[in-house]
Order: C-alpha cells, then sequence, then structure tokens
C-alpha cells in the first residue's frame, strides 16, 4: 500500500524541518520528537477518516 511509503517520507521532511529549526536556534532538539511524533498522528487519523469517508 501506499500509505506507509508516503507516511515515512513526510517523517523524513518533518525531521529535516525539525533539525533546520534547532541548527537555527528556534527549538530545542528535545522539543522536535513529540512535536514530529504528533504531526505524524494527527495527519494520520485526517487521512484515514478522509479515506473511509470517500468510500
Amino acid at each position: 500500500m501506499l500509505k506507509p511509503a508516503i507516511l515515512a517520507l513526510i517523517r523524513q521532511i518533518l525531521t529535516v524541518a525539525g533539525t533546520a529549526l534547532v541548527a537555527k536556534g528556534y527549538v530545542q532538539a528535545s522539543d522536535i520528537e513529540p512535536v514530529i511524533g504528533a504531526l505524524l498522528t494527527i495527519g494520520s487519523v485526517v487521512w484515514s477518516v478522509a479515506d473511509k469517508r470517500a468510500r
């Protein structure tokens, strides 16, 4: 299925973005991991609901 591959790509993009924010000093490294996890969880739930509604 395509969903796991897309979620893995999104996770990598968020990790790169988080690394850039840490490198520039906007956030602390310890704050990035929970934010990425939360965004992936919310995105997965929204995607699942949208997929179920489309059927």
